[in-house]
């Protein structure tokens, strides 16, 4: 266990805007910032930080709590875990007694296989820098303008044609159904396992931790016919979650205020040996919802860097569309005809690549103008008028009327079309157009925001009243001071009565309440929910005697009657169900003087 003295020097040096924003791209708004749920997908930004309260908290989904809450969440560490990596992140130096024993993360089942992972990955790395058997895989990489500390970076690494993985982990004493369940190896149909990847470069694939969970391997001769073999889906490793680079490109990604999507691995790596640190790439042929989302949470502005050649120009094409309801504010980077990113830094050197890269920006518009031209003969009459008709198409979802007129104005100095013409041409598409395309999303892979409608249950007059006055009690200690000298007093609610007696231990210990500091008083996750949520209530003001004695006296003389009435009501119910008349007469006389009983109280 951590003392409690450590982790409030922690905590007070610790500024919980700084750790989540690292994680969630938050902008301000009014006192507090704002970013999507790093817990769920939303459309409508519901996450909140509050910099002053030092907590953050979800109106979608619930989630709350302070700067530890939101690593145990997110991360799924444990308590002790949490404030470790607080500290490390901030730069607290910590006894090594602590870090020995809360840097394991322990709690998560998972993390045995990113061990294999990590330790194949070592293994790997070390065959490709420091062996003979690996020297012509080294010398490839080499050959295609990769330094030494690039390779070193992504922990580039090569697998043999001998079988090394199995006996390496025997010798380590892993478990045969570990093995299995790691995604390394491939089983035959005796059960043996063999090596999955064989004669091919490494190159690991990590999560957005910065944990190795999958690996994928590239030919660099002509021994096998797939260019790329992928690790399969493993308990770790969900290749439509994970995007290469991320957990390196993340920070860059935040400070440039966008991210490079690349085609592959190569063209990643390249950017990055050139300076450009914000690429990443996904794992499959188009970005799926989840990994959107990742974007979205760190930025607002995605460039597509495709290959120059039609099957690139292709892929761009199909891209923008899938991404066209992705909220995301698109662009394009487009490469030289026939000229991928990573041949473009090979033949004119990093420093060129760099500014190319800067400068060779374009809008979805822009590039959608030129991708329309391919296979169309614009000499031909025909053809101009299609050309000209789908662009019109595509200047007809604009809803900025300054961008029409700059296309319009493009179009119309480009082929010598009278301006008014385009204008009456626009306007048809535009009665005919009252709906936009959507891109089917049922099979979950295309890009789609979807809105997280949170469900308000109704609160009760009584409830509201624990709610408030606990609340008043937390914060003002005149307030809890006079609660604790009344006779007999407890909550209704057994959540409300839950945190009075929380915080009754916590005053032993501090003299004035900090919400972010009684949270770690809170071990159930319902309780911290509640207690975040009745503290991000817009409560206004200071309180009054009157306040005070109105909530005690639905609490302590309403409720009784409330709870009595329900019930009654309830065998009521029951007994005309049954047909009993006599109980029913009985019950009815007991539920009159029960609301007369209440009528008195309400009026006093």
């Amino acid at each position: 266990m951590i003392p409690e003295t450590v982790i409030e020097n922690v905590r007070s040096q610790t500024n919980v805007l700084d750790v989540i924003s690292a994680f969630v791209h938050l902008k301000k708004s009014g006192n507090n910032y704002f970013g999507l749920c790093p817990f769920q997908a939303e459309k409508t930004p519901s996450f909140s930080v509050s910099e002053d309260k030092q907590i953050f908290h979800c109106f979608s989904c619930g989630r709350g709590g302070n700067v530890f809450k939101f690593l145990m969440d997110l991360q799924g560490l444990s308590f002790p875990e949490a404030v470790v990596k607080v500290a490390e992140m901030q730069g607290i130096e910590l006894s090594k007694d602590y870090l020995s024993k809360n840097t394991g993360h322990v709690n998560n089942g998972n993390q045995e296989l990113i061990k294999l992972h990590e330790d194949a990955s070592k293994l790997y790395h070390h065959i490709l820098m420091n062996t003979e058997i690996g020297e012509p895989s080294l010398k490839y990489l080499q050959a295609r303008g990769l330094t030494k500390s690039t390779i070193e970076y992504y922990q580039l690494g090569f697998a043999p044609k001998n079988k090394i993985l199995e006996e390496f982990f025997k010798q380590k004493n892993i478990s045969t159904d570990l093995l299995r369940k790691s995604g390394l190896f491939a089983e035959n149909d005796a059960g043996n396992l063999k090596d999955r990847f064989f004669n091919r470069i490494i190159f690991p694939i990590k999560n957005n931790n910065g944990s190795i969970v999958a690996f994928s391997g590239r030919v660099f001769d002509e021994d096998n016919q797939a260019k790329y073999l992928n690790s399969p889906e493993t308990d770790i490793f969900n290749k439509r979650k994970v995007l290469f680079n991320f957990s390196n490109a993340k920070d860059e990604i935040r400070k440039q205020y966008s991210v490079i999507l690349f085609e592959g691995f190569m063209d990643v790596i390249s950017a990055f040996q050139s300076g450009v640190k914000n690429g990443i790439a996904s794992m499959g042929t188009s970005l799926t919802n989840d990994q959107v989302y990742q974007i979205k949470r760190h930025t607002k502005h995605l460039y597509i860097c495709y290959d120059g050649d039609a099957p690139g120009q292709n892929a761009i094409n199909r891209a923008l569309k899938l991404l066209q309801n992705s909220q995301l504010k698109l662009g394009v980077i487009q490469m030289p005809k026939g000229v991928d990113p990573d041949e473009y830094r090979k033949q004119y050197g990093e420093q060129r690549f760099l500014e190319y890269i800067n400068s060779a920006k374009e809008s979805p518009v822009s590039f959608e103008m030129q991708y329309l031209k391919l296979n169309r003969n614009l000499n031909n009459e025909q053809d101009l008028a299609a050309y000209i008709d789908d662009i019109l198409k595509i200047i007809a979802t604009m809803s900025k009327p300054i961008e029409r007129e700059i296309y319009l104005n493009h179009l119309s100095e480009q082929f010598g079309i009278d301006k008014n013409t385009l204008v009456i041409q626009l306007n048809k598409i535009d009665s005919f157009s009252n709906q936009k395309i959507i891109v089917d999303n049922s099979n979950n892979q295309n890009i789609s925001s979807t809105t997280t409608t949170t469900k308000h249950r109704q609160i009760s007059k009584v409830e509201s009243a624990e709610r408030m006055l606990l609340y008043r009690m937390l914060h003002d200690h005149d307030v809890w001071i006079k609660i604790m000298g009344i006779d007999g007093f407890n909550f209704v609610h057994e959540p409300y009565q839950m945190l009075f007696l929380l915080a009754q231990g916590y005053f032993t210990e501090h003299d004035e309440f900090e919400i972010s500091a009684f949270t770690d008083f809170i071990k159930e996750d319902n309780l911290q929910k509640l207690m975040i949520d009745i503290e991000v209530t817009n409560i206004l003001g200071t309180s009054s005697t009157k306040e005070i004695d109105d909530y005690v006296n639905i609490i302590m003389n309403q409720a009784p009657i409330d709870i009595k009435l329900k019930s009654k009501k309830d065998e009521f119910k029951e007994a005309t169900r049954l047909g009993d008349i006599d109980r029913q007469t009985q019950l009815a006389i007991e539920i009159i003087g029960l609301k007369k009983k209440q009528q008195l109280i309400d009026k006093d």
